[in-house]
């Protein structure tokens, strides 16, 4: 379980990329607006965002994708995320860290990724701090309708005002 704040503009995140032992497992991606906060072992607090059953791993220090359906990150936004594997195999690598839960462990110009925890399944017992080795794949989001709206209202007033500045030359 690790935490990921949205630091400018929005994101869609499109697939998440696990370090995992080699072999076939099944695997369970979880997500919480408002980061993990208290909710480690509270199931009903987490949305189920996807399910990846028998998937062949790339092995350890390689990556295998787990491709979500996207998830639309809000600028200046928490979100936790549990990413588990559901047969008790601990196939994932997280390892510890030196950090504290909740210290930065990765960042880049959008997103910055948090130590967490290491939580069996399903929502069972956590140790930390541990860091996720993996990576989350994502895009700039779609700007929104309301966006949209004031951008095209922008190009018609600059076209109108081009259009006034015609200036007509009479020879006599």
């Amino acid at each position: 379980m690790f935490d990921v704040s949205v630091l400018t503009g929005g994101v869609s995140l499109q697939s998440i990329g696990i370090n995992a032992e080699a072999g076939t497992f099944d695997y369970a991606v979880y997500y919480r607006a408002g980061g993990i906060g208290t909710a480690v072992n509270t199931p009903d607090a987490w949305t189920l965002l996807g399910n990846f059953n028998a998937l062949t791993t790339a092995g350890l220090g390689a990556v295998t994708l787990l491709d979500i359906a996207d998830l639309d990150l809000a600028a200046d936004s928490l979100y936790g995320f549990y990413v588990t594997d559901t047969q008790g195999a601990f196939s994932i690598a997280y390892t510890n860290s030196t950090g504290s839960v909740g210290d930065v462990l990765a960042a880049d110009e959008r997103l910055a990724i948090g130590v967490g925890y290491g939580v069996t399944w399903p929502f069972g017992e956590a140790s930390s701090p541990r860091a996720f080795n993996g990576t989350l794949n994502y895009v700039a989001a779609v700007p929104e309708p309301a966006s949209w709206a004031m951008m095209i209202a922008g190009f018609a007033l600059v076209g109108t005002a081009m259009r006034r500045r015609r200036t007509r030359v009479v020879f006599a």
